[in-house]
């Protein structure tokens, strides 16, 4: 009993390991294409307006994808969180700040976590006005993220990541293993 128990810790851990394997490999891949819309999920924005440095991670690299013409729009998705400002408000004035046209930023404000940005992104491309994207979030919330805007029927999507990060990101690639595979069993 005792080995079996050992075997199946070691199975768990060795899957545990390659899965955050495949997510750091599949979150830093370099996105160099085009697509017609960048997807920014959101963070916190503080009380004031500003961009918490995780979710100013997200926007900036966005907000470099657009400058290099690699994607044409910006759909900026987060919630509505503890400080009460709305995450896609915070991105898109941070955005206009940065010379970024409004005509060129979609927001929604009622993406409060991943699967609802995907939901919100897709009810709004109903006439199938964007025909590729790229998700840009922190990397270890890439791969969950392009799988479920696939399964709500994007076919190309691609991934690009932020360039901030922390010892924090560790707990949000463990997190990420059993989250990846609740979106798997439950949407």
């Amino acid at each position: 009993m005792l080995n079996k128990l050992r075997l199946l810790s070691l199975l768990f851990i060795a899957w545990l390991f390659l899965h955050c394997l495949w997510v750091v490999k599949d979150g830093f891949h370099e996105f160099t294409g085009q697509a017609d819309v960048a997807i920014i999920l959101g963070n916190t924005v503080f009380a004031d307006g500003t961009l918490s440095p995780w979710l100013q991670g997200r926007v900036d690299e966005a907000l470099r994808l657009y400058r290099n013409r690699q994607v044409h729009k910006l759909f900026v998705s987060g919630g509505i969180g503890k400080t009460r400002y709305p995450e896609g408000d915070g991105m898109r004035n941070y955005l206009v700040a940065k010379g970024v046209p409004t005509e060129d930023i979609i927001v929604d404000n009622e993406g409060d976590n991943s699967y609802l940005t995907a939901r919100n992104f897709q009810s709004l491309n109903k006439q199938g006005e964007f025909q590729t994207a790229v998700i840009v979030t922190s990397y270890y919330h890439v791969t969950r993220t392009k799988y479920i805007v696939k399964k709500l029927g994007m076919e190309e999507v691609e991934g690009a990541s932020s360039k901030f990060m922390t010892f924090a990101d560790w707990y949000g690639l463990l997190r990420e293993f059993p989250a990846y595979y609740k979106y798997r069993l439950v949407y």
